[in-house]
């Protein structure tokens, strides 16, 4: 039991490292200095280990410190099972891998929800429309959009503020049915005997 405690304690430690790590590459300039090279050197070697996942690099965006995160994550959960139950079984494993998973998901949807009302928003109520921000914004939905507009093949053609909508509309859908969904059957993941 010790040993699990020193281990939860570890995880929580580098998890918080790990994440200010991640939320500085965010600033230009920000590892300069003895403290910035330490958490380099804390945080880099674990990071490279999915920087080498190719998948999870698509376009513009690179969620391969998300996967480390998540990984952490579900270790984090095991060791806390194996301290409350003192046994891990194979509904607790997976209940533990699709929360993860789903917490990484949920912030993903969330994040493109507050950037999609930021673009509507700003849109509606601001004359520069073209701003650098804005840009960006319309530049990460694209690809998402682009894909709504194949899956609905609509008989006229929809402006982009349309699709945004509606993308906006199916992403709250997803997140708010998933979170239900899931919630039961992480619930009844828990319960299974095995």
């Amino acid at each position: 039991m010790l040993v699990l405690r020193v281990l939860n304690g570890f995880l929580i430690v580098y998890l918080m490292i790990l994440s200010i790590r991640i939320i500085l590459t965010w600033f230009k300039g920000s590892f300069q200095g003895k403290a910035g090279e330490l958490l380099k050197q804390a945080t880099d070697p674990y990071l490279e280990i999915f920087s080498r996942i190719t998948f999870l690099k698509q376009g513009m965006f690179d969620f391969t410190p998300l996967a480390g995160i998540l990984v952490l994550v579900v270790a984090l959960d095991l060791v806390n099972v194996l301290l409350v139950y003192e046994r891990i079984t194979i509904g607790l494993l997976l209940a533990s891998i699709i929360s993860a998973l789903w917490g990484g998901l949920s912030f993903i949807l969330l994040l493109f929800l507050v950037l999609g009302v930021v673009q509507i928003v700003s849109t509606l109520f601001s004359r520069n429309s073209e701003s650098p921000l804005l840009r960006m914004i319309k530049l990460m939905f694209q690809p998402i959009i682009d894909l709504v507009a194949r899956l609905l093949r609509p008989r006229r053609e929809l402006s982009y503020n349309q699709y945004l909508y509606i993308t906006l509309g199916l992403i709250f859908f997803i997140r708010l049915l998933g979170g239900i969904v899931l919630s039961r059957l992480i619930e009844l993941l828990y319960t299974l005997p095995v």
